[in-house]
């Protein structure tokens, strides 16, 4: 017992002199304790305040920088707030790498493919190529906005179903954002409804497992040997299980139908490459394009859809921005005419509203994690090689200095003379080379959804009840705590 009591005093003695002894140049950060390093000062700091993004905010003001250092069990972050810090890792390639972490791997099953999780000269092909075909094949055009308005038909065909019963929007928003981007990658919709709410459901106990820095899962790798499903380690499997025969079902499909010059969807461009292109030592594999398409449809199933939730939640909280709002789609849009993207310049306060929802509820408030490909500085302190950074979007958004009153929904803060003016501190999509590339189709589907069903309809609270919660749930993304709501439908 003395023994052991001996050696754990002598470990955090050496622990000690090391920190105390740190260069001058590395960033501040906590005192890591053996293993678990800064774990439960977070853990604790994360409970407290509502989310890792808070803890890092917090924590960035107790050490009075911009760049803090944490441990994560036996390995350290690099944790970056502050709007002119984030933009010079946006804006520079050697903060363009991604860590290979447990949880990496896992979600990638063992494969460094994809756009999301890789980096490199392949990585740089691969994403070159998938915005040039995402453009070809409708992004931001005639092609994608016509799903948009096909699928807004389906979910407005769902909400008059539901005539004055209580209604939670997610489940119906979220098949429409993932079939759009579907439609144009694989060449038709999910249609097996009960499937795609299956992996619904997968992706929001996802979200809620892990954190942006992978969890307990890349902290400590061994933990899923003695605990599968307490770690999300099950979780992750069964997801890639489920997604990949889903996938590589149409994958051959494609491949048994493929005729060369009849390319209609991303799926017959890629096997165009693969055949007839550049081929497989350029990395056009099927591994390949399973990745491509796991990261469009991880992407495209989540974030846009929990955008307009929270979009929905504002409207039923505040109902005087709801008279404004609906006061403005009909000055614009006439009768039962559905909304089109070139209404948009000319609905200043709908724009208003999206944006202020957004830097309010940033579906993922931290970004990265990035790798760092070579030593460098950043706000005056030295980042190591290979280091492993998180980026703060929420404390830019959250920041009294770049916006008023931030804990505040005022759409208004973007309105000058009635004319929408954009903030450039406002960071929704990333920037640089790791930029959002479905940054076109988000936007597209957030307005024309968002508009098309306000036109319609009026959101209400329940009656009799308390209004619903605006606070977010955290995780690998923050949604909003389960509500529901009653649908009016408008005159028009």
């Amino acid at each position: 017992m003395f023994v052991n009591l001996l050696l754990i005093f002598v470990i955090c003695f050496i622990i000690t002199i090391i920190y105390f002894r740190r260069p001058k140049d590395i960033p501040p950060g906590p005192f890591p304790w053996p293993v678990v390093g800064n774990l439960k000062l977070l853990k604790k700091l994360c409970r407290e305040l509502g989310g890792q993004h808070k803890a890092f905010t917090e924590l960035s003001k107790m050490y009075g920088s911009n760049v803090i250092r944490l441990y994560l069990g036996n390995s350290y972050v690099n944790i970056v707030s502050g709007y002119e810090a984030v933009q010079q890792i946006l804006r520079n390639e050697e903060f363009d790498g991604r860590p290979w972490t447990e949880f990496a791997k896992i979600r990638n099953m063992g494969l460094k493919k994809g756009i999301t999780m890789t980096d490199g000269p392949e990585w740089k092909e691969m994403r070159g190529w998938l915005i040039r075909c995402l453009k070809s094949l409708g992004f931001g055009h005639e092609a994608m906005t016509s799903k948009i308005i096909d699928e807004l038909k389906i979910i407005l065909d769902k909400l008059k179903s539901h005539g004055d019963k209580a209604v939670c929007m997610r489940p119906i928003i979220a098949p429409a954002v993932i079939n759009v981007i579907w439609s144009i990658a694989v060449g038709k919709r999910i249609d097996e409804e009960a499937r795609l709410q299956y992996f619904l459901n997968l992706m929001e106990k996802r979200a809620k497992a892990f954190d942006i820095a992978g969890g307990m899962l890349s902290i400590f790798p061994w933990i899923r040997h003695f605990a599968p499903k307490l770690s999300g380690y099950e979780l992750l499997i069964t997801l890639n299980e489920e997604l990949k025969e889903l996938l590589m079902k149409s994958i051959e499909e494609h491949k048994k139908n493929y005729v060369e010059g009849k390319e209609v969807d991303l799926i017959d461009m890629f096997l165009a490459e693969m055949y007839h292109g550049k081929g497989p030592e350029a990395g056009f594999t099927e591994d390949q394009l399973l990745m491509i398409l796991i990261d469009l449809f991880i992407a495209g199933l989540q974030t846009t859809a929990i955008t307009l939730d929270f979009l929905f939640l504002h409207m039923t909280v505040y109902q005087d921005i709801q008279t404004k709002l609906h006061h403005e789609l009909d000055s614009v849009i006439d009768g039962y005419r559905f909304p089109q993207l070139s209404d948009r310049a000319m609905l200043p306060f709908t724009e208003a509203i999206m944006s202020e929802s957004q830097r309010l509820r940033l579906v993922v408030p931290i970004i990265g994690p990035r790798r760092v490909l070579q030593e460098t500085y950043l706000d005056g302190y030295r980042i190591l090689k290979n280091t492993c950074i998180l980026i703060n979007i929420n404390s830019i958004h959250m920041d009294p200095k770049n916006f008023d009153d931030p804990e505040c929904f005022k759409p208004e803060r973007f309105l000058k003379d009635g004319i929408y003016i954009p903030n450039k501190k406002l960071i929704f999509f990333g920037g640089g080379h790791r930029r959002c590339p479905g940054e076109i189709v988000a936007k597209s589907a957030t307005f024309l959804l968002f508009a098309g069903i306000m036109k319609r309809y009026k959101l209400l609270p329940l009656p009799g009840c308390n209004l619903p919660d605006t606070d977010p749930l955290p995780g690998l993304t923050i949604s909003p705590k389960p509500y529901e709501v009653l649908l009016v439908e408008r005159s028009t």
